[in-house]
């Protein structure tokens, strides 16, 4: 989907551009030491994340949702059911805000008993295997894993997060870049985010 806009706005633009792969810590210290010129992977808008490197404007509102293997049937109905289960994500996500501003000062979950791993597939490796018991993912991934691993929606926070584009700071392009978000218009903008999150 991220692609799907970035190949838009190139093509509008006249602009070509060369993809570089990194891990997701790597991915945004590209950015903040303007290795690369913009790095979009369903990049949440964070305040921390503001003071180093400027954001589109949002072109998507997500969900966080805490997974869990179908067969344990968990729902959480109240937030302090948490303190129960253990709760693993990948390093560097925007979950960890959540936790330590919203839960751990209501007494509902400590920071420090999240499990943290370097990827989605390890976190979901343990689930699987019965050495975690929630995974915080966010509503994407929690679809595609939907249709790989008998995983099931325990809980859903919403409000929270929305994606941009991220670029270095003070750059030109993100200016542009916006101006073109604006012209595709929310009803197209929708509609690629639709197509990739059916």
């Amino acid at each position: 989907m991220d692609l799907e806009i970035f190949e838009g706005f190139c093509k509008a633009r006249g602009r070509q551009y060369k993809i570089t792969s990194y891990d997701w810590q790597g991915m945004l210290g590209s950015v903040i030491g303007k290795q690369a010129d913009v790095a979009f992977s369903a990049i949440s808008i964070t305040d921390k994340r503001k003071e180093v490197m400027d954001f589109s404007k949002p072109y998507m509102d997500n969900t966080w949702n805490l997974v869990s293997l179908k067969n344990k049937n968990i729902v959480i109905k109240d937030l302090v059911e948490l303190k129960k289960y253990s709760i693993g994500y990948p390093r560097g996500m925007a979950y960890s805000g959540l936790i330590k501003d919203k839960l751990e000062p209501q007494g509902i979950y400590k920071l420090s008993d999240v499990k943290l791993y370097p990827t989605y597939n390890e976190v979901l490796a343990d689930l699987k295997n019965g050495n975690l018991d929630l995974a915080f993912v966010e509503g994407g991934v929690a679809m595609v894993h939907k249709k790989k691993i008998d995983i099931q929606d325990s809980y859903i926070f919403s409000g929270f997060d929305k994606f941009g584009f991220a670029f270095p700071k003070g750059s030109p392009l993100r200016e542009d870049f916006d101006r073109y978000l604006a012209e595709l218009g929310p009803e197209k903008l929708k509609a690629i985010v639709d197509k990739w999150m059916k």
